[in-house]
């Protein structure tokens, strides 16, 4: 009975039970359920705020899990509709919640389980500040802990995602949560949470770009809320970013705005503190004109970080924030091996200022220290202002050369080897380090200090040399610098300098477009096409040139002139210089000055070079020079005062100097010879030569000479040397120019001698001219050699040559007391000579010779080879003693009369044509001329010809008288032709016809009247002829005798009566005369000698049949 009644209480429990559970499952799903459920939702989400609830769908099921209530919330999307724009702030696809059915029955809501799935919450601020959010504008109202006690044993998040976008301070946040599992328990106002969630971090970005993207998260949660504090706190708090745990701690609190406004944020004070790879901490905290120096960088170091946020944060306030970083032992390296820190100690902060702005921010290094194999670098710095940052830092030690210029100036210089000491303030704006301006390191900065290298090797970017071996202290006070015992070889020249300079790194690399160097240099050996190529400005600065330039355009004229300017090729442009330079070696295109010194200066607009003092050829050059290197070149060419001394001096080398343009590779980097300087410039030259030496082996002392260049005119204004036989010569000479080439000379050359020898001046003269050729081969050269300079003087303009060409003339003036030439000898000596193409014109030639007085006029032939001179002289012989010329005849070893066969005075003119052979004596055998003498006082004395020819007169042809004769000869080849010569002496008419060789062959006729010779009164004769009676006869009747030897120095073969014989040779030997006179182009006017009845046409003796 009591077992049924207690089965049968169980029963209707259980019904009861039952019904009340269909009547809740009922109730619930039933139109008023729903309709009460969306209302509390949509009346708890909304109230008090301009938050819109778009229409969502609720459903309930009591079998999802059972015995549990599940109310399940579909596509619900809140809207804020603050300032008259909608914008979606959440969505939820689906949130499942779990009931408790004895709360519900008594009228309360029990959330114990709390499912989320694809929920999506943003945030929205524009550039005015105006913020869209979950807040809406929610009214003031007094905080209030709420009053339910909540725990919900689990909370399960798939696919929840949050979005912010704040333009107003240009910062962005994007994550996502992939699956959360969290426990949330609500008692006594507080709420408490904590699980573990996990995601991914698709962006954190602020107004400096993305701090970071896509980065995997995990995250353990400790989280209290207090509602009547409003107070949230994180404790025990930590999340993996980047592979490392991340330590989070502190608070954040509602700041209520006062009056009626919404809160202007929250009140932060949390504190994150773990490690972080070290570029993601670079990168956060540097300003963002200096993280492209991170570009391609790689570590594998850890940084330790303690971030702090503290203050206002909200829609329009960003909160105060301190990172504090630290390294150990740390690494970087950049894909270039240069570039790399192997061994870092930091200890450093980032600050974003009260302010919380970029140019309240800022980065202090309070310890750093960067070791290396060659000792360690301390850095400490202030950056600060991140819109233009600003840095004041002080480096102090020692660091490898490479790795350190890799770092301030990537790109642009290259450092291979070298060690640096460094004491140096930087104060100033950071450049900024793009791709367009990496580098830039002094613009707008102030370094101080002292910096000095040891062994360094460089490369400049661009460039194709290399400075090696650098040893240098450098004192540095922002853009000038001091260099002390600066050692090193650049682009292959062994330097030493002490100096001060002006913006050199920046000319250098381009960032300021002039430079300014102040010093003393000393250099083995400059070449300064190469080191013009290796100091040229940076590109920005050419161009910047190039536009200026551009502007102006420039004449024919003005091309012409800055052709001709060669600053343009020795300076680059921008670069002022005043130093004193000292070079063991100047090469010059073809031309080398040695153990130079010179005191160079550019002001930008004129090159100035003064004390020059080197050595060019063997010799020592002093002087100073200046030219305009302006780009508009409105300004005189280049203008030089330089003196030359040599104590030897090679005429043949300064001949090819001075006369042959330089002979360039197209590869060699152009600079100008001592020729183009001479011919391209205006000024003075002054040569001072102890002794040159001529091609002939002789010499000239004590040259002294001076060349002045204006425009197109070279002078030479003065000349004096003593020549080899004791002379003194002095002289002067014009020349005209096309560029640097020569037009046209002319010279003037006066030489006074005390004794000369002819033969000797004139290979004197000689070996100053170009060689000719001396051979059927070399003249083919030559006129293959014409040739080819025809053709190029046809593309390229005149060349130049000083003598040959026919370009060049000049006057020679000869004086001498006492002269020689060969066997004769004389006085007062004089020359007047033109020099010009190819040969020399005697105008006029004197000599007192011969106790008379001889006068030459004619051609000497000069370009026929060193063998041959072939002359062309007309000869006046006045007064001259037939003693003295036929005892110099004989000194020459002719055989003719000596001088103690023969008296009388000689007066002669003469055509003549001979070849002068190497020691510039007359050759007998190409010897050929016409001779119109006049004799008087003539007297023989025991003439062997005419003893043989008078055997029976011999005591009276011992010593003949004669009156005065006039007669025509031909002188060929060493023979003397003698067509007619007519005799009246004390003995008998006579008459000679025939040849006689100078060596002593002979075929003469004499004829004679042996009547008169037998008995005429030979002593009255004698006395007449003495008082120079002349005695009038009939013609007589001659009888003529052959005289004829065939070998000199034997006697004559005599033989009588032989007129028809004669009157045949003589017919033949003046067709033979009439012959040589033509064919050798003989003169027979003698219209170069002075008119005098000798000169006067003659009476054709030769030339009568």
């Amino acid at each position: 009975m009591k077992s049924f009644s207690l089965w049968r209480v169980l029963g209707v429990g259980f019904f009861l039970l039952l019904l009340a559970l269909g009547l809740a499952g009922w109730l619930l799903s039933s139109r008023y359920g729903q309709r009460y459920a969306r209302q509390l939702v949509r009346e708890q989400l909304t109230r008090n705020s301009e938050l819109v609830l778009a229409p969502f769908d609720v459903d309930f099921s009591l079998w999802q899990d059972f015995p549990h209530l599940t109310a399940s919330l579909n596509h619900l999307t809140l809207t804020d509709t603050t300032h008259r724009r909608a914008v979606p702030v959440m969505r939820v696809g689906r949130a499942d919640m779990r009931l408790e059915l004895r709360e519900l029955l008594h009228g309360r809501v029990q959330v114990t389980r709390l499912t989320l799935h694809d929920v999506a919450i943003g945030q929205r601020v524009d550039s005015l500040g105006h913020s869209w959010g979950l807040r809406g504008k929610q009214r003031p109202a007094q905080a209030k802990a709420p009053k339910i006690n909540l725990a919900l044993d689990s909370i399960i998040i798939h696919n929840f995602g949050i979005f912010t976008r704040n333009d107003y301070i240009h910062s962005a946040l994007k994550g996502r949560v992939f699956q959360a599992r969290l426990s949330a328990v609500i008692k006594g106002g507080v709420l408490q949470v904590q699980g573990r969630l996990q995601g991914r971090l698709d962006q954190l970005r602020n107004r400096s770009g993305n701090l970071l993207t896509n980065e995997p998260v995990q995250m353990w949660l400790h989280y209290r809320y207090d509602f009547a504090q409003r107070q949230g706190k994180f404790s025990n708090t930590s999340a993996t970013l980047n592979g490392d745990t991340i330590h989070i701690s502190g608070t954040h609190t509602a700041d209520m705005a006062s009056g009626a406004g919404p809160p202007r944020g929250t009140v932060l004070d949390l504190r994150f503190a773990g490690s972080q790879p070290l570029l993601e901490v670079l990168h956060a905290v540097l300003p963002p004109s200096v993280r492209p120096l991170l570009t391609g960088a790689a570590s594998t170091s850890k940084a330790q970080i303690t971030y702090l946020m503290s203050g206002l944060s909200g829609p329009l306030v960003r909160p105060h924030i301190v990172l504090h970083f630290g390294l150990q032992g740390a690494n970087i390296k950049w894909p270039d091996s240069a570039r790399r820190i192997d061994h870092w100690d930091l200890q450093g902060t980032y600050d974003n200022g009260p302010a919380h702005l970029p140019q309240t921010m800022s980065v202090r290094l309070n310890q750093c220290r960067i070791y290396s194999p060659v000792g360690q670098l301390d850095v400490a710095f202030l950056l600060r202002d991140f819109r233009r940052p600003f840095i004041d830092g002080h480096l102090r030690g020692r660091t490898q050369l490479p790795q350190l210029v890799a770092l301030l100036s990537p790109g642009r210089w290259h450092a291979h080897q070298g060690t640096a000491d460094l004491d140096v303030h930087l104060h100033g704006l950071l450049p900024a380090m793009g791709p367009r301006r990496r580098g830039d390191f002094r613009k707008n900065m102030s370094v101080r200090g002292v910096a000095t290298l040891h062994d360094a090797a460089f490369e400049l970017a661009g460039r194709h040399s290399d400075l090696r071996q650098l040893n240098v202290r450098i004192g540095m006070n922002d853009s000038l610098w001091h260099l002390s015992n600066a050692s090193g070889m650049l682009g292959g020249m062994k330097f030493q300098a002490t100096a001060t300079t002006t913006y050199l790194l920046d000319y250098l690399t381009g960032q300021h477009p002039t430079t300014t160097i102040r010093g003393d240099f000393t250099v083995d050996e400059l070449d300064l096409g190469s080191m013009r190529q290796m100091l040229r400005p940076g590109q920005a600065v050419l161009l910047a040139n190039t536009r200026r330039v551009r502007r102006q355009p420039r004449t024919l004229a003005a091309r012409q002139r800055i052709a001709t300017t060669l600053g343009s090729h020795l300076i680059p442009p921008g670069m002022l210089l005043d130093v004193a330079l000292r070079c063991g070696r100047l090469a010059l295109a073809t031309d080398t000055l040695r153990d130079l010194a010179v005191r160079v200066r550019h002001d930008g607009e004129r090159m100035q070079l003064t004390g020059i003092k080197g050595k060019l050829w063997d010799g020592v050059v002093t002087g100073e020079a200046q030219w305009p290197t302006d780009s508009a070149n409105r300004v005189a060419p280049v203008s030089y005062a330089v003196d030359f001394h040599f104590d030897t001096l090679s005429y043949k080398h300064l001949l090819s100097r001075l006369s042959h343009p330089p002979r360039r590779s197209a590869k060699t980097p152009r600079s100008p010879a001592i020729r183009e300087l001479l011919l391209a410039a205006n000024g003075k030259l002054s040569y001072e030569i102890n002794t040159m030496l001529l091609p002939n082996g002789e010499s000239l002392r004590d040259m002294h000479m001076r060349f002045d260049k204006e425009g197109s005119t070279l002078r030479l204004p003065y000349l004096h040397f003593i020549a080899p036989q004791g002379g003194v010569g002095t002289g002067s000479a014009i020349a005209v120019l096309s560029g640097l080439h020569l037009v046209a000379a002319d010279a003037t050359l006066d030489l006074r001698y005390p004794t000369l020898d002819v033969p000797e001046l004139l290979r004197m003269l000689a070996s100053v001219a170009p060689p000719p050729a001396d051979s059927a081969a070399a003249a083919a050269r030559q006129v293959a050699r014409t040739a080819r300079r025809t053709r190029r003087t046809a593309r390229l303009g005149p060349q130049s040559s000083l003598i040959t060409d026919g370009r060049f003339s000049a006057l020679l003036h000869v004086e001498a007391d006492q002269v020689h030439y060969g066997a004769v000898h004389g006085r007062d000596f004089r020359l007047v000579s033109r020099l010009q193409e190819g040969e020399a014109l005697l105008d006029d030639c004197t000599v007192n010779t011969f106790d008379g007085r001889v006068t030459l006029r004619g051609r000497l032939i000069t370009n026929a080879g060193r063998q041959h001179h072939p002359l062309q002289v007309q000869a006046l012989l006045e007064d001259i003693k037939l003693p003295e010329l036929f005892g110099t005849a004989t000194d020459m070893q002719l055989n003719v009369l000596s001088r103690d066969n023969i008296q009388g005075t000689l007066r002669c003119a003469a055509a003549l044509r001979t070849d002068l052979d190497a020691k510039f004596l007359p050759d007998l055998e190409q010897t050929n001329g016409y001779v119109r003498a006049n004799i008087r006082d003539l007297e023989l004395v025991n003439v062997e010809a005419l003893e043989d020819a008078f055997k029976l007169l011999k005591k009276r042809t011992g010593h003949l008288f004669f009156e005065p004769v006039s007669s025509e000869f031909v002188l060929s080849r060493g023979q003397l032709l003698i067509p007619s010569l007519r005799l009246n002496s004390n003995l008998t008419e006579l008459e000679v016809s025939g040849r006689y060789d100078l060596d002593g062959r002979a075929n003469l006729f004499i004829g004679m009247n042996p009547v008169h010779a037998f008995l005429g009164n030979n002593d009255k004769r004698i006395t007449r002829i003495q008082a120079g009676e002349t005695v009038s006869r009939r013609d007589p009747k001659l009888t003529y005798v052959n005289l004829s030897r065939e070998l000199p120095h034997t006697k004559y073969h005599v033989k009588l009566f032989q007129k028809k014989e004669q009157h045949d040779a003589q017919v033949a030997l003046r067709r033979q005369t009439r012959q040589i006179i033509l064919t050798q182009r003989l003169d027979t006017t003698l219209r170069l000698l002075p008119r005098t009845p000798l000169t006067a046409p003659p009476p054709r003796l030769i030339t009568a049949p």
